[in-house]
């Protein structure tokens, strides 16, 4: 199913994940709220978080075969290399190995905001450790 090329994806995108994003926005002030951006490649949404005592700018790309294949978040603000930090700043969290089709992404339960909300995680745990040297919940198991 795609979310931009199936009639089943486009229903969803109507239904589910606009929804829950014009939700998230109006709790949000105006630099914090998510902008939607389409492209061949799927739909990107465009935000900032700020978890602890920095803002980081990032971009979760929903593509073509989303929400089967899972987002992919990239922090745009620079960070220093890290263990859970992959290749073009873009953050491990559904990956329990090198492999996409090895993922944690479950798309009968999550949605993009979830995305959003699991990478505000991520980068809690960054800004832990990185006063720390310890990231703050163990390594997912392969």
């Amino acid at each position: 199913m795609g979310l931009l090329t199936s009639q089943l994806g486009k229903q969803r995108l109507l239904s589910v994940e606009l929804p829950v994003i014009e939700r998230y926005n109006a709790e949000r002030a105006a630099d914090f709220r998510i902008r939607i951006q389409r492209s061949e490649a799927g739909m990107s949404l465009h935000y900032k978080l700020k978890p602890c005592h920095n803002t980081y700018q990032l971009v979760t790309t929903l593509p073509a075969d989303y929400p089967s294949a899972p987002p992919e978040t990239r922090v745009l603000t620079e960070l220093r290399p890290c263990p859970h930090l992959l290749h073009n700043q873009v953050l491990c969290m559904w990956r329990q190995s090198s492999h996409r089709d090895n993922h944690r992404w479950d798309p009968a339960k999550y949605s993009c905001i979830f995305a959003i909300q699991a990478a505000w995680r991520w980068l809690a745990c960054y800004e832990i450790w990185a006063v720390t040297g310890d990231w703050p919940f163990p390594d997912a198991q392969q």
